[in-house]
């Protein structure tokens, strides 16, 4: 795509004209539909360009034309004291209607870069989806061909920015001191009251939307490349952090039932996190979509980033029993973590409370007064549960839904050592990992090993219970 300045373009100039710079009765307030344009021919700041569609780059190589015409348009000379008025309008030319979409979704992927620098972004074309703020059944943003805009960001643009806190937070550093003292006192009471509520985290949406902060989660996704499947990577990647703090919050709620000898509301819980553990390999399903070259297309941004450094997945394998000096020193560093990760390093888990509980029933003796008991002592303890209980037994209960988190965390990672090794092969792991050689020793690990040891020393026969 070229830059030229276009002729030929009536329909767009009369839009300008008989449109934008006109009042409508739909748009639901006051005023012109969009202000800046009449401002902007008067001051002669408005320019037109043209650029050919690429139709073989799609909305990525519109997203790059994007970010080029805003360089060209912090490049440019605009009349003195004209600038907040100055607009660069850029028409695509060439573009089959079908296409039009890809418009949108190219705008969506930048304007996060443009309020960086301290614009705004609009696309438009005759099929433009843009509800209007004032009024949202009306399609504010319909022009005759499809084109975009870039201008400065301005007061009034409180009305597009304060949903987003990323967004929100530009904004603010800008226009915060004008929300200040006398001076909020001039400004429209929907900016004050859009702005406060942004400053307060956005606490004006439905009480289901409040309740589950729907807007802050929902903002938080921030890939690094235009690359589609990234998205999925990354959302994936924040669904699985979701779901170690599940399962972590209920293997915690275990352990302190455990302490109180309320194993039946531990095995509550622990079913509940087992089932959680069920919902994370299935995550490995849709990553598993992800071909090698798709992503190949974005790993390098990835940097050293890598699950290995997850301290939700390190804690939860602390709280489980995995305990590991160096894992907890790689988060020595980060404050507010770090704390976190050690004080469940220190802590007791959730199989030494349940090995606990198993002594205070008269099951483990040896070693009791240190808490350190030898693996043969376990294993007997655990068969003898299993040979004196059964199903009606809180012990045996206790059991196999321990068994059965320990299944899922296992099946967990042996998918995850699939994945990686269809996906990169033997290459290194992002974290500095050996890869798949390294993913394969942990999914060999076993928790509560000697729960696990126990099944080969069971006697053959059915219990008679």
């Amino acid at each position: 795509m070229g830059g030229h300045r276009p002729e030929g373009l009536d329909d767009v100039r009369e839009w300008f004209s008989c449109f934008l710079s006109e009042p409508h009765g739909e748009l639901g307030r006051e005023g012109s539909v969009c202000p800046f344009v009449a401002p902007a021919r008067r001051a002669e700041s408005l320019f037109l360009e043209e650029v050919a569609y690429d139709a073989g780059r799609g909305w990525p190589g519109i997203a790059e034309v994007m970010c080029k015409q805003m360089d060209s348009y912090a490049e440019r000379s605009w009349p003195t004291g004209k600038e907040a008025v100055s607009a660069l309008v850029t028409v695509v030319h060439s573009m089959p209607a079908h296409h039009w979409p890809l418009l949108d979704e190219a705008q969506r992927r930048v304007k996060a870069e443009a309020v960086r620098r301290g614009l705004m972004i609009g696309q438009f074309h005759p099929h433009c989806p843009e509800p209007g703020v004032w009024n949202p059944s009306f399609t504010v943003s319909r022009s005759p061909r499809p084109l975009f805009a870039i201008r400065y960001m301005a007061l009034h643009d409180i009305l597009f920015l304060h949903a987003d806190p990323e967004l929100f937070a530009e904004y603010d550093r800008r226009f915060g001191d004008r929300y200040e003292g006398h001076s909020r006192t001039h400004l429209p009471s929907r900016f004050v009251e859009l702005y406060e509520a942004a400053k307060n985290g956005g606490r004006t949406r439905t009480e289901y939307i409040d309740y589950q902060s729907i807007d802050v989660l929902l903002s938080l996704q921030r890939p690094h490349t235009a690359h589609p499947a990234e998205m999925s990577f990354y959302l994936v990647g924040q669904a699985k952090e979701l779901l170690f703090k599940l399962v972590y919050e209920e293997v915690s709620a275990a352990r302190l039932a455990l302490v109180v000898d309320e194993a039946d509301n531990a095995s509550w819980n622990l079913r509940r996190a087992a089932t959680a553990l069920d919902l994370l390999a299935r995550t490995w399903d849709v990553l598993a979509t992800i071909s090698p070259a798709e992503f190949n297309a974005f790993r390098e941004q990835l940097g050293s980033a890598s699950g290995i450094d997850s301290y939700m997945y390190r804690m939860l394998e602390f709280a489980l029993g995995r305990k590991s000096d160096s894992m907890a020193r790689r988060h020595a560093e980060v404050p507010g973590v770090a704390e976190s990760v050690y004080r469940e390093l220190h802590r007791s888990s959730v199989y030494d409370e349940a090995l606990g509980l198993l002594h205070r029933r008269g099951l483990l003796t040896d070693g009791a007064e240190a808490g350190e008991w030898h693996p043969d002592a376990l294993r007997q303890a655990w068969v003898r549960v299993y040979e004196a209980h059964g199903p009606s037994s809180d012990l045996f209960r206790l059991g196999e839904t321990l068994m059965d988190l320990a299944h899922a965390f296992s099946r967990w990672r042996s998918l995850h050592l699939l994945l990686v090794e269809r996906t990169i092969g033997n290459k290194h792991g992002t974290g500095g990992t050996t890869g798949v050689d390294w993913l394969r020793r942990s999914a060999d690990h076993r928790f509560f090993p000697e729960l696990w040891e126990a099944r080969s020393i069971l006697p053959m026969g059915a219990p008679l219970w």
